[in-house]
């Protein structure tokens, strides 16, 4: 059936892609197929004596069938894996290990438990909040209709105001999202991304908890006035629902906005750079004794948005900075493959410790970016690429400039929203600055 095709992508996600922990948002999978062949096996045999031997054997099939699909991916993985490493080698045990015992994450910021409140709020306001409240909400009124059963206010025994799925069906589906944030939530280093993965169940948690508070609410007026025809129907429930997500969904495009308008100087100043001051120059792809072109930056290594962004025979470099974790190491030219063991020169470690030889020297840079204030003040310190741009040895030129929210400056309202007729002198902006060199041989 389909819960079999589940999961089967289910296996494809955890094992090809590579990230072991997302096996827990599949657990309610696997517990819906074990319940569904073990109930296909008393509606076939009801009257058979041995309908309990029928449900092991038909729980024995889908535990057999999921360990063969597992077993199958991971050895197509492992043998790609072989081929490009020449040794056996699985990543996913590697990773776990890393998370599991190694650590070192803190290294990278350490954030309060409000961070993931916040983000969640900020990027999906009351969706999030709906979704996190799904579950006590479904909980909370099963429990008022066991506790009252006479009580018409909390059945929902009407299929014109269900989803289709049963209340148990429902829960199996959210209890995933809960599992997650709390093997995510404790963890000192928090990043957003973490919240990726239950994304699609918090939306599916906030249209229930919205059916369920639509339906009370319906079902509140028609105990009251019960005389003035306000029975719940589905054109009912869908009239109150937008008007009760109408204001959040301005709310989620002028966030889309700001978040826009806000932050996307990085992606706009590496595009200027590639079509503008190398692509321009009749720049060709690398050859043999080329020397390659380096664009340095400091403290802002974590906002490069991808090296797609760099043309041929262009390279990202690293100056040093404040920060004191391991950076990225570039692959080579030969990827991922074993080759690339043999020449690669950066060094690793399990710990995220810094490794010096990350680093280039200022003589090196062809480019420079970095975030500057439009006013330095005498007290604020020099950001340190133009620390290192006071050498002596080039003459430094800014080429490019886009504007990014110097978040320290601008008020809370304006850093969230996107208020076009109140920005003028509310909102501050640094420079996000692109430098070119010309240095005399």
């Amino acid at each position: 059936g389909w819960d079999g095709y589940a999961i089967l992508w289910g296996l494809v996600a955890v094992l090809a892609v590579g990230w072991p922990f997302c096996a827990v948002l599949f657990v309610s999978t696997g517990l819906w197929a074990l319940w569904k062949a073990a109930s296909s096996s008393s509606s076939l045999e009801r009257n058979d004596n041995g309908i309990g031997m029928m449900r092991c054997r038909l729980m024995v099939h889908v535990l057999i069938r999921t360990a063969l699909h597992a077993i199958v991916i991971q050895a197509i993985v492992m043998m790609i894996d072989y081929y490009y490493y020449g040794k056996i080698v699985s990543p996913i045990w590697n990773i776990f290990v890393y998370n599991a015992t190694a650590g070192g994450d803190e290294l990278y910021g350490v954030e309060p438990l409000s961070y993931y409140v916040k983000n969640l709020l900020l990027n999906f306001n009351v969706v999030g909040l709906l979704g996190i409240l799904s579950l006590p909400i479904l909980l909370g009124r099963k429990l008022l209709a066991s506790s009252f059963p006479r009580t018409t206010l909390f059945c929902r025994g009407d299929g014109h105001f269900t989803s289709g799925a049963s209340d148990s069906l429902k829960i199996l589906m959210l209890v995933p999202m809960y599992i997650w944030m709390a093997i995510v939530f404790p963890r000192p280093h928090k990043e957003e991304r973490f919240l990726f993965p239950i994304y699609p169940m918090l939306c599916f948690g906030a249209s229930i908890a919205l059916e369920e508070i639509m339906m009370m609410s319906m079902q509140v007026l028609s105990l009251v006035r019960p005389k003035s025809k306000v029975a719940p129907s589905p054109n009912k429930c869908m009239l109150l629902g937008l008007v009760l997500l109408s204001p959040f969904a301005v709310i989620s495009i002028s966030r889309s906005f700001a978040l826009h308008h806000n932050y996307s100087a990085p992606l706009d100043l590496y595009q200027h750079f590639y079509y503008h001051h190398i692509m321009s120059k009749d720049t060709t792809p690398k050859r043999e004794n080329d020397e390659v072109t380096y664009i340095c930056t400091a403290g802002e290594w974590y906002r490069f948005p991808s090296s797609f962004f760099l043309p041929p025979n262009t390279q990202l470099g690293f100056l040093k900075s404040s920060f004191s974790g391991q950076l990225p190491q570039p692959f080579t030219e030969f990827g991922s493959k074993k080759e690339s063991l043999e020449i690669q020169e950066g060094a690793f470690n399990d710990v995220n410790k810094e490794e010096m030889d990350r680093y280039v020297g200022i003589h090196q840079c062809s480019y420079v970016v970095e975030l500057v204030s439009s006013d330095i003040s005498d007290g604020e310190e020099t950001p340190e690429c133009l620390q290192y741009m006071s050498d002596p040895s080039g003459d430094w030129t800014q080429v490019a400039s886009y504007n990014y929210l110097d978040a320290m400056s601008t008020d809370a309202l304006h850093r969230i929203l996107y208020i076009p007729f109140r920005r003028r002198n509310k909102v501050r902006y640094k420079g996000y600055n692109l430098y070119s060199v010309s240095r005399s041989n």
